[in-house]
């Protein structure tokens, strides 16, 4: 990974969408981010050449750019499996800024938690029954997002503006939680070390 990319320019909406456009990709930038942050939450362990490979087909692109776009996205996917394992819980979904039109904004949100169900799910089948509650009612709650479109009435649109944030919140946290429980206590186990102590420093969704 070129070490001239810079965190804080890599994981930025717009730098992405740039990125994006180059490769004339059929996904949003939105959606782009989710499947990536879904691959990881369902423990994808590609690295390299061999995840650019299945991550651009997944995002729609139809051609090899691999010369001219791979360190970038090394970068991509390095930084954000990073910021999902940071103790800080500094982990952000990459959307839209708060001045963009709601409706944009409603609609950047859906395509992410479709993206990253379909990230997820690109990590093999699981049985639902084995996850914890939250995590299930999680997923359900990803459905649910994917689907919310803007009110044209101003008063419930306004209603929505207030309760946008606190999705955009619930999301962060919510991908986090998925993160521990098949990613970080999935490598604690596998390392020997108690899964208790690991997930210590897990959120709980209320």
């Amino acid at each position: 990974m070129s070490e001239d990319l810079v965190k804080e320019q890599v994981l930025d909406y717009y730098e992405l969408e740039a990125e994006l456009k180059k490769l004339e990709t059929t996904a949003s930038t939105e959606e782009a981010h989710g499947i990536l942050v879904g691959q990881l939450c369902g423990g994808n362990k590609l690295e390299g050449l061999s995840w650019l490979k299945q991550y651009l087909p997944d995002v729609g692109v139809k051609r090899d750019p691999w010369d001219d776009t791979r360190d970038w996205f090394y970068a991509l996917r390095q930084f954000t499996l990073e910021d999902l394992g940071d103790a800080e819980f500094v982990f952000q979904p990459l959307l839209l800024d708060d001045e963009e039109p709601l409706s944009r904004r409603l609609e950047g949100v859906g395509d992410w938690c479709s993206g990253f169900l379909a990230g997820f799910g690109s990590t093999g089948e699981r049985d639902e029954k084995q996850y914890s509650a939250d995590v299930r009612a999680t997923f359900r709650d990803f459905v649910s997002i994917s689907k919310v479109a803007a009110d044209a009435d101003e008063e419930a649109a306004e209603e929505q503006e207030r309760d946008y944030f606190e999705v955009v919140e619930y999301i962060r946290v919510a991908t986090m939680l998925i993160f521990s429980e098949f990613v970080k206590i999935s490598a604690a186990a596998d390392s020997g070390l108690d899964v208790a102590d690991s997930s210590r420093d897990g959120h709980t969704l209320h």
